[in-house]
C-alpha cells in the first residue's frame, strides 16, 4: 500500500485504480474503499477528489467521451476526400487507443454508464451517425453507409478486444487503421455474393 506524498498525483492514481477494479470486477461490485485502499488513501481523501461513484465514473469514461466527441465532431466543418478521410479516422483510432483500458467498464457495465451520462451520450450516439454518414464519401450507396459503420466498429475493438499488453500504441494504431481503411476501399464497388 502506498502512503500518500505532497508530490503523488493523486487523481491519476484514483482514476487508474479505478479503472482497474471497474474492469477485473465491474463498476457495481467495486466499492470506495476498495479504490482508496488500492490507492493508498483514506475513504475520506478519496471523497476530497470524489463525492461519490458515479462522479468517479463520471470523470473516468467523461474523458474518453470529451476526446471522442471532439474528433468526430470535425466532420461538421471538413469536407470529405480520401486525406481528411485517413487524418480523421487516425485521430479517431488515437483517442480509442488511447482510453482503451475504459472499454472493458463500458462494455460491462453500460447501465452504469448510460445512468450516468444519459443525454450525452445521446449527443454521441447522433455524432458518431454523423461521422459514419461522412466516412461513406460523397454519394454513397447502402452498402457504403454499411461499410463505414464497421469500419467505426472495427476501430472500437480496441476497447473490448484483448490486446497482448507487448503490442505498442503504433503497432495497434497501424493495424486498426489498415483494417478500416480495407473496410471503406470497398466503397462504390458491389457486394460480392
Amino acid at each position: 500500500m502506498q502512503h500518500a506524498t505532497s508530490s503523488r498525483d493523486t487523481k491519476t492514481e484514483i482514476h487508474r485504480a479505478a479503472v482497474q477494479l471497474f474492469s477485473t470486477q465491474g463498476y457495481e461490485k467495486t466499492s470506495l474503499r476498495e479504490i482508496a485502499e488500492q490507492v493508498g488513501i483514506t475513504k475520506a481523501s478519496l471523497y476530497y477528489h470524489y463525492s461519490s461513484k458515479q462522479q468517479l465514473l463520471r470523470a473516468i469514461v467523461g474523458t474518453f467521451l470529451d476526446d471522442v466527441f471532439a474528433v468526430l465532431r470535425q466532420v461538421d466543418d471538413l469536407p470529405w476526400s480520401p486525406e481528411t478521410e485517413r487524418e480523421l479516422l487516425g485521430a479517431y483510432v488515437d483517442v480509442v487507443i488511447e482510453h482503451r483500458s475504459t472499454g472493458p467498464t463500458l462494455m460491462r457495465d453500460i447501465a452504469a454508464v448510460l445512468a450516468a451520462f444519459g443525454d450525452d451520450l445521446d449527443k454521441l450516439i447522433a455524432q458518431s451517425r454523423r461521422f459514419q454518414v461522412w466516412l461513406a464519401g460523397p454519394d454513397p450507396t447502402p452498402a457504403d453507409r454499411l461499410r463505414a459503420a464497421a469500419a467505426v466498429e472495427v476501430v472500437g475493438a480496441a476497447m473490448s478486444a484483448e490486446i497482448d499488453p507487448e503490442s505498442s500504441p503504433d503497432e495497434i494504431r497501424a493495424v486498426l487503421l489498415d483494417a478500416a481503411s480495407a473496410i471503406l476501399a470497398r466503397r462504390g464497388k458491389p457486394v460480392e455474393e
